[in-house]
């Protein structure tokens, strides 16, 4: 019958998932594997529907799935190790820098490199340069270059960024760190439109042309940034433009189907359609593949958006002034105040996605998302622990919750509370495998910046970036917890995590007759596309954790 429907008028709309769903038994339409097939039925046949830019090597076969599930070691180097390596090549190439500013101005005094210099950059105001550093210098007090106490209140400009003791050079961080970092977070989006069946850019231009033309666009609006605007010293102003580059693909989605005309039934109404049908029966005319396209739209918005607040959020805390130290229960309410947000916000992609777009596959990775925005965040805030007592209460109050908020979720008794308060029409098997996912993926989270913390946090204090990342150095008076004792309780930590998981994980499977593995097992054979996709995600949130990180101050 599909394919009737298929081969039928050329102006009938290409059906889609709920289209297809339609027709399908109502026991088959609920299950997972039949959504499945009615997606890739539906790919099969929408030519235009299929992505060519990741469609070539990138995408994992089946057998490769069974083959790195099957045996936990490849499954971790997939998982685990693949994409902390890549994070950590990036972060670990030298960028060029200067000891300071050269006397020509224009970042070639000092210059080794052959685009050094070229174009070279703009004459700026070398009064304000020297204003900033001594703003910089006088407002750090005794934390910054041993200034008297006294003189802490000394601020020529206050809203002048941290300036560090050395210069980067523009070109390299723009085409190399920046550039990397933009490239991964398009080809992020476009993974998330693949799993979605739907390509972003013009057919006109093409994938390819189209990933080069958005990610060149992005690095032209940096120079211009860096040339006219004074804000390239601010990694808010790099997190914005990754952002922009991000969302921009949704307008141009937007615009290509409206151009298609797919918000609209092809068949035009007849005059005594539209004189004697209410205004409800026109609405109920367009296409639920265009409404699900928009809730789609909604819920990428949400959860890009958490980049920008995320940097915030990290401006305010993390990267706060170190001339006084944080207490204990200012580290509870940075960590609890951004796990309510991030829970928050990943209830609504949720709800979203799971009862307006019906994809499972985007479900899980918004999921992935989220956990690896909040624990990257918090790993991060570490480096500013000030005494063992603070260790130790953030991390028995994390512990805690895990081991009792998913167990007690899983019951029977939480289950049905939750459909008589909101209606909830999936069965309690499926109920149990949402909750596990949601374990699996997050102690899929915790490992990953676990590893990545522990690899960073050595490299970017020992090795040849680690004058570019203050934040890693360690520099305070009133620290006791310093490189050593931090890499040590980390290594605590991530201890305790794996353990309260395994005990997670053993309630569930004893108590709850849910093994969490296996069904995450499952979920990658059934889905070989969400092995790219989680890999992606996790590269591209370790480093715009880096890029926030980062002291810019070019020559």
């Amino acid at each position: 019958m599909y394919h009737s429907m298929v081969q039928g008028n050329e102006e009938q709309d290409v059906p889609r998932w709920d289209e297809v769903l339609r027709f399908l038994p109502g026991q088959l339409r609920n299950n997972r594997s039949s959504t499945s097939l009615a997606s890739r039925a539906v790919t099969i046949y929408e030519d235009d529907e299929s992505s060519p830019l990741l469609s070539s090597g990138l995408i994992p076969t089946r057998r490769q799935v069974a083959q790195w599930t099957n045996s936990i070691w490849k499954r971790q180097a997939v998982l685990l190790v693949l994409p902390v390596s890549i994070v950590i090549m990036w972060c670990s190439v030298p960028l060029r820098t200067y000891p300071d500013e050269p006397e020509d101005g224009g970042g070639s005094s000092n210059s080794t490199w052959p685009w050094d210099g070229f174009p070279w950059s703009p004459n700026k105001d070398t009064t304000n340069n020297t204003l900033l550093a001594v703003s910089a210098t006088l407002g750090t007090g005794a934390g910054g270059l041993g200034m008297p106490g006294n003189m802490t209140n000394i601020t020529m400009l206050p809203t002048a960024p941290p300036q560090p003791p050395v210069l980067v050079n523009f070109w390299w961080f723009l085409w190399f760190y920046y550039g990397f970092y933009n490239a991964v977070a398009l080809l992020l989006i476009t993974k998330i439109f693949n799993i979605y069946s739907l390509n972003w850019w013009p057919k006109a231009l093409g994938g390819l042309t189209s990933y080069f033309i958005f990610w060149l666009s992005t690095q032209l609006m940096g120079i211009l940034v860096y040339y006219f605007t004074g804000l390239e010293g601010y990694q808010l102003t790099w997190v914005f433009l990754t952002f922009c580059t991000m969302t921009i693909p949704l307008l141009v989605a937007f615009l290509v189907i409206r151009s298609e005309n797919r918000n609209v039934y092809r068949h035009s109404l007849t005059v005594a359609q539209k004189t004697f049908l209410s205004a409800s029966s026109i609405e109920a005319r367009i296409p639920a593949s265009y409404i699900r396209f928009l809730w789609f739209c909604v819920a990428l918005a949400i959860a890009l958006s958490t980049i920008v607040t995320g940097q915030i959020y990290a401006d305010q805390y993390i990267k706060a002034p170190q001339d006084k130290p944080r207490t204990t229960i200012e580290g509870l309410i940075y960590v609890y105040s951004w796990v309510g947000t991030i829970y928050i916000l990943d209830a609504i992609t949720d709800y979203i996605v799971e009862t307006r777009v019906r994809s499972y596959p985007l479900s899980s990775i918004f999921k992935l998302y989220y956990f690896m925005i909040y624990f990257i965040f918090y790993r991060n805030l570490f480096v500013r622990l000030r005494s063992y007592e603070q260790f130790v209460v953030i991390q028995l109050a994390s512990s805690f919750w895990v081991c009792i908020f998913h167990p007690i979720c899983m019951t029977h008794t939480v289950y049905r509370t939750l459909v008589y308060l909101f209606g909830i029409t999936r069965t309690y098997e499926e109920y149990k495998r949402q909750v596990g996912r949601g374990l699996f993926l997050r102690n899929l989270a915790e490992n990953v910046t676990m590893l990545a913390f522990l690899c960073w946090v050595n490299i970017l204090y020992y090795g040849p970036n680690a004058k570019i990342y203050q934040y890693f150095q360690f520099k305070d008076q009133y620290r006791e917890y310093d490189h050593t004792v931090t890499v040590y309780a980390s290594v605590g930590i991530w201890a305790s995590e794996l353990i309260s998981n395994f005990i997670n994980r053993s309630i569930c499977k004893r108590f709850m007759g849910h093994h969490v593995t296996k069904e995450a097992l499952k979920d990658f054979k059934e889905y070989p596309e969400l092995i790219v996709a989680f890999v992606l995600v996790m590269v591209h949130i370790l480093q715009d954790m880096l890029l926030s990180l980062l002291d810019l101050n070019f020559a």
